[in-house]
């Protein structure tokens, strides 16, 4: 393995495991509606990625003079999309059968989607970081593409294991508990929609 792949390997490792709006997202869905429902927004958040990286590898330089505003716009719509969340997942009503994901249900997938696409980190991850380990003398839109899928590949390791802690650690407490830390979920939701609003 050579060195600049080794770094790149750390410095996603140190990003992904650093709470944000798809890990609360992640937690909150899967002590909601089980591992699945976790694993689903985990799905829909890499497919963003893999959206964010064809936009960066086929020219996101064109739009770099309206990045900020850009930015500006879809953090906010992510900061209302999350919070709204967090308000739904609070007041809805918790049975530790009927809320259990068992099947494909678009709406976590959804969810995980458009988390990622207004998550102002990402755009920066993509647009500021991974240019740093780019070798001017070799194609560049391969190498986007290349360290792009490494961060899906750690990132989809790590979000996974929590869908599946969290996931799991619903199956194991008593129904009682379950509104509770549904509630905690939601709060978790609205604070960092709250922070990304003010980001």
């Amino acid at each position: 393995m050579d060195f600049v792949l080794l770094y790149f390997l750390i410095a996603s490792f140190l990003i992904v495991i650093v709470p944000g709006p798809t890990v609360s997202l992640i937690i909150a869905n899967s002590l909601k509606s089980g591992v699945k429902a976790g694993l689903l927004n985990v799905f829909g958040t890499q497919v963003g990625v893999l959206i964010l990286l064809l936009l960066l590898a086929l020219g996101f330089e064109i739009a770099s003079p309206f990045l900020e505003v850009i930015i500006n716009y879809v953090r906010i719509l992510g900061s209302i999309y999350l919070i709204s969340l967090g308000v739904i997942t609070i007041k809805s009503d918790i049975d530790l059968k009927k809320t259990q994901v068992t099947k494909f249900e678009k709406k976590y997938f959804l969810q995980g989607l458009i988390v990622i696409l207004t998550n102002p980190k990402i755009f920066l991850f993509l647009g500021a970081f991974i240019p740093q380990f780019i070798n001017i003398n070799e194609p560049v839109s391969y190498q986007i593409i290349y360290f792009g899928v490494v961060f899906i590949v750690v990132a989809t390791i790590f979000d996974s294991t929590y869908a599946f802690v969290f996931g799991k650690f619903r199956e194991i407490i008593a129904s009682k508990y379950l509104k509770i830390l549904n509630q905690i979920g939601g709060f978790i939701l609205i604070l960092v929609g709250i922070w990304m609003f003010f980001y």
